[in-house]
């Protein structure tokens, strides 16, 4: 399988992005961060983070925060309109790919897929790493195979209980006779509002995990705080063990994009997502540091 960080290394002129640019790589810091090639954790911005706006106001939000990376959601908003990103017509696509350039963003995935043959066509197009969504069970090994041949991974993505990838045991049981190119892009915070602790599952989906919505919550879910009552809050300072997660994921030494999907205080999280990035960033120089 190709390996994210060679894939990182060489997309940008598969897609005629970014020539004119500095090196997609870049060191770590508090002020500049783009993929860090000694652990293999790049940092990213799920479009859907910003839904309230245009995805070009999107995009420019997510420089702002100093981050050079996104997950595109399944539905965009261009003018306005809101559209299944594998739907766009090709004048559309265009000024995806313009709004992505002017801003130096890298797409590498995109959300709420269901693995059809038009979806891994959109992400050849597009120079996207891979896929994330929900697919029907029985359509694993097929989707499984098409992400083989298009050279494009496809990750399972959970939502709380009683959504049918809640379970990540159970989800881990189905990839049985898939091929290698099927992970897992798990959501830590629909983890805790189904009871699951999150670090306990991040370990034992070593080796699977592509990519990972990380979330920090203000609680756990308990009958005294349901899980409706929980919301995002910026990483390290909620109940969502983020620094503990972190340090795992860079014990794991995989490939794994760590994916900033902020889903609260929608019309100003610009600040809170830019506190995500400053922490992601001092976990990880502290560990490059031992």
């Amino acid at each position: 399988m190709i390996k994210r960080r060679t894939f990182l290394k060489t997309i940008s002129l598969g897609t005629g992005m970014f020539l004119s640019r500095e090196p997609i790589f870049a060191t770590d810091s508090v002020t500049n961060s783009r993929t860090n090639s000694d652990t293999g954790l790049t940092l990213a911005v799920q479009t859907w983070t910003f839904r309230l706006f245009d995805l070009d106001v999107g995009i420019r939000k997510i420089r702002e925060a100093g981050i050079y990376f996104t997950e595109i959601a399944g539905s965009i908003q261009l003018a306005g309109q809101k559209k299944r990103a594998s739907a766009m017509t090709n004048e559309e696509r265009k000024r995806i790919k313009n709004v992505l350039s002017e801003n130096n963003v890298q797409a590498v995935s995109l959300g709420g897929c269901q693995g059809t043959a038009e979806e891994f066509d959109f992400a050849a197009e597009m120079g996207l790493l891979r896929l994330q969504g929900e697919p029907p069970f029985e359509k694993l090994i097929e989707i499984s195979e098409r992400a083989e041949k298009y050279k494009v991974q496809f990750t399972l993505h959970n939502h709380a209980k009683p959504n049918k990838y809640w379970n990540y045991k159970e989800t881990l049981q189905r990839l049985a006779g898939c091929s290698s190119w099927l992970g897992f892009c798990p959501d830590t915070g629909h983890m805790i509002r189904s009871g699951i602790d999150p670090f306990v599952a991040i370990k034992e989906l070593k080796g699977r995990i592509f990519a990972i919505h990380l979330k920090d919550l203000n609680d756990i879910s308990t009958e005294e705080s349901p899980k409706n009552n929980l919301h995002d809050v910026p990483w390290g300072t909620g109940k969502g063990q983020i620094e503990a997660i972190l340090h795992e994921l860079l014990v794991q030494k995989s490939d794994i994009t760590i994916i900033i999907e902020y889903e609260y205080d929608w019309e100003n999280n610009l600040p809170a997502v830019t506190e995500c990035a400053k922490f992601f960033r001092k976990i990880v120089s502290t560990e490059k540091k031992m």
